[in-house]
């Protein structure tokens, strides 16, 4: 056995420290303890068994004590949200007072939106899944493998879909001079596309805003669906 023989959690300590004093009581002359050495391990046992039931008992009031403050939190939210909301809605409220309360001023002069701000923001990915015939689930944003995180970047709104009914030559350097058609502008993603046909089809995305500003277009994606 190593030299950390002591166990640190103090659940552990617990139970072999009662094993130590019931062995070295038992085998108190074999093991050479004179009845001084056995009341000095005994009075070191009953301290320290004293301040960890003392210490467990303090714990557990302090989670009974932490969920019953959530419990009382989560009710005054409750309370506290329906006389705001009655607050708000009433329509001789003013924003001084809103701004008394601590509660939402609604913004009177909304920020106006920066035209190249969706400029700035790296286009849409896609994933395509066309693993059902003649259809085609197009997946685009910031994370299309995974729709749960794949939501839009500000100030982005939704993305404009186009399609190519055929594949991107190979060393196309013009895209924008492809016979692209316009398929759908999409507020979430994904996007069912359902071509009715076997067909190779090649999508490309761009993001805009509430203006209808408008991003760079992102890398195609082709694939080939089944009759």
């Amino acid at each position: 056995m190593g030299g950390n023989y002591i166990p640190a959690p103090d659940p552990e300590f617990e139970a072999w420290f009662a094993r130590f004093l019931e062995y070295a009581v038992a085998n108190a002359a074999a093991l050479g303890l004179t009845p001084a050495d056995l009341l000095e391990i005994q009075a070191g046992k009953a301290t320290w068994s004293v301040a960890y039931a003392n210490y467990q008992t303090a714990q557990n009031a302090a989670k009974a004590s932490t969920q019953s403050k959530q419990e009382k939190r989560d009710a005054a939210e409750v309370m506290l949200r329906k006389f705001v909301k009655m607050i708000q809605a009433r329509p001789g409220t003013t924003d001084a007072q809103r701004a008394g309360l601590g509660v939402t001023v609604p913004d009177r002069v909304p920020t106006p939106t920066d035209p190249e701000a969706i400029r700035r923001i790296s286009p849409p990915e896609m994933e395509l899944d066309y693993s059902k015939p003649q259809q085609v689930t197009v997946h685009a944003g910031p994370y299309p493998k995974d729709e749960r995180q794949n939501g839009f970047k500000k100030p982005a709104v939704g993305f404009e879909l186009e399609v190519l009914f055929s594949a991107v030559p190979s060393g196309t350097e013009n895209l924008d001079a492809l016979p692209w058609q316009h398929l759908a502008n999409c507020p979430h993603s994904p996007y069912l596309h359902v071509v009715g046909h076997a067909a190779t089809v090649t999508y490309r995305a761009r993001y805009f805003d509430q203006l209808n500003n408008v991003g760079p277009w992102g890398p195609p994606e082709s694939c080939s669906v089944t009759a």
